[in-house]
């Protein structure tokens, strides 16, 4: 399964600082823009499946937590989680190929972990967008369970470089960024 990179979530953030960064769960509910990043965690993982096969890797997990109220404003720029990343990764030695998980929940939805199945640009965000992840098993060769070759609706390649249209209400000259409403951080 693939699904987002530290490397390529900071990737997407260096090159979009003007835009505001979206979140989108369960096909289209969105986490409100008056959102808070609560914390970054970095977790190893040691896994040894049921074919006997060991595994290990890192996984970055972005909490984010929805106020009780969702305020009319923008949701929290890119330029800010930029300066948030920075405090991390002065911190925290992050591998670029650790695989990044956002943490939510709230008073409709169960906190979990998300795997992210897209990024795009709209309008003057930058949208990511939250899926669940699937159980399988890695050993299914050799332990005889068959192996499941559905998709998991997540991208098979993220892009490496997203484009904004010329002269669309997204261009870096119309975004305005006088007062952050969102997040202490």
């Amino acid at each position: 399964m693939k699904t987002l990179t530290w490397f390529d979530f900071k990737k997407n953030l260096d090159l979009y600082p003007d835009l505001q960064l979206k979140f989108v769960y369960n096909d289209n509910d969105t986490i409100y823009p008056n959102y808070h990043i609560t914390e970054f965690k970095l977790a190893t993982i040691e896994a040894v499946d049921c074919g006997g096969n060991f595994d290990t890797w890192k996984e970055i997990i972005l909490q984010v937590l929805e106020p009780n109220t969702k305020a009319e404003s923008d949701a929290m720029s890119i330029k800010k989680i930029n300066s948030i990343v920075s405090k991390v990764s002065n911190l925290i030695i992050v591998p670029e190929n650790a695989i990044l998980r956002v943490e939510f929940g709230n008073t409709s939805s169960a906190m979990r972990q998300y795997f992210i199945s897209n990024i795009k640009i709209e309008a003057s965000e930058l949208v990511v967008y939250l899926a669940d992840g699937k159980t399988e098993c890695k050993a299914s060769s050799s332990c005889g369970t068959p192996k499941v070759n559905k998709d998991l609706s997540l991208v098979k390649e993220f892009p490496s470089n997203l484009t904004q249209q010329k002269n669309s209400c997204c261009s870096p000259k119309s975004v305005t960024l006088d007062s952050e409403k969102v997040g202490c951080c």
